[in-house]
């Protein structure tokens, strides 16, 4: 068993009332967009969100970002979004799942935060556009995923990004498939990752599809509620039972987590997501790999990819402190 650091920051009084409000005024935001897959369908509401209608705001766009294809294992084009430092030179790169609950969201959805840790890790930042559900249901996600990480662990592949992969970084359901694409190198690719990855950083995943206790209590609508979460569950895992999704092969806090890389898990305690986050660093731990629990008090969900200022900025911070210590070793 190795040693588990959980951490939960100390934040004043004055400053967690500041994020409370930021909650309320996220929630009374939340209240007034269509929910997915109850009042719109999936192709409909990604259209909504990136057109910025229906109280949504559309993404923002690097001008210097650039998009790459590459071919998937069923011989498909898919997309990587490549967004360089601009600060100085890149030392590897970096590979991004975006958020979405695997329903929405796009590798062209959150530029600057990419810059952010492009910048500050000295990594090129390669976001992936995996194909989404219900069109795509589950396992082309990962499948996805993983022909990402391999292009990226390729010669041609570290030729084309600027050096090796390094780190494997996700949010939400991008935190989920950063943890599958790892399970999936070292059992299906012969993948050393203990040795061959720095780490992953892991921000407020879902780990548990049969759903853990945080989620089932959760009871307020910031940015995602549980309604939405279920009904997108059950859309990329469909004519699966909730006790099927707790399939190793499904729900990777049921796995064989040994010879993982270190890893940092990081959740708001407003999180629904809370419980995962807490029992997958424990058992990511319990078998020897070396984790990080950070939970920030007063953050909800996709508080670091929001604009959030101050809290926004805990997150990220304590992220390119797990990263930079990694990368230093």
């Amino acid at each position: 068993m190795a040693p588990l650091t959980i951490e939960t920051p100390h934040v004043a009084a004055e400053v967690l009332e500041q994020r409370n409000s930021l909650l309320d005024k996220f929630e009374k935001g939340s209240s007034q967009q269509p929910q997915v897959l109850r009042d719109a369908d999936a192709a409909a509401y990604r259209k909504m969100r990136a057109e910025g209608t229906n109280g949504f705001v559309p993404p923002r766009f690097l001008p210097e970002a650039e998009n790459i294809t590459i071919r998937t294992r069923d011989e498909q084009e898919m997309k990587l979004r490549i967004v360089r430092p601009t600060s100085g030179k890149s030392h590897g790169c970096f590979l991004h799942f975006h958020a979405g609950s695997l329903v929405f969201g796009s590798a062209a959805g959150q530029d600057f935060y990419l810059a952010r840790l492009a910048n500050d890790l000295g990594l090129t930042a390669v976001s992936v556009d995996y194909r989404l559900a219900p069109e795509y249901p589950f396992p082309k996600s990962q499948e996805d995923s993983v022909d990402a990480a391999l292009f990226a662990l390729s010669s041609a592949g570290i030729e084309k990004l600027g050096g090796p992969l390094r780190l494997l970084v996700g949010e939400s359901a991008g935190a989920y498939l950063a943890v599958r694409v790892a399970l999936s190198l070292r059992d299906h690719h012969n993948v050393p990752v203990a040795h061959k990855l720095a780490g992953l950083i892991c921000s407020y995943g879902t780990y548990d599809l049969s759903y853990t206790p945080s989620l089932l209590s959760h009871t307020r609508n910031i940015i995602v509620n549980r309604e939405n979460l279920q009904l997108c569950t059950e859309a990329a895992f469909p004519k699966l039972s909730t006790m099927d999704r707790r399939d190793a092969k499904y729900s990777p806090l049921y796995a064989d987590l040994r010879n993982m890389p270190p890893a940092l898990f990081l959740c708001g305690t407003e999180d629904p997501f809370i419980d995962d986050n807490v029992f997958m660093a424990s058992k990511w731990s319990l078998v020897g790999n070396h984790a990080e629990l950070k939970l920030i008090p007063g953050a909800g969900h996709a508080f670091t990819l929001i604009p959030a200022g101050e809290v926004q900025n805990a997150g990220l911070s304590e992220i390119v402190k797990f990263a930079k210590a990694l990368l230093l070793l």
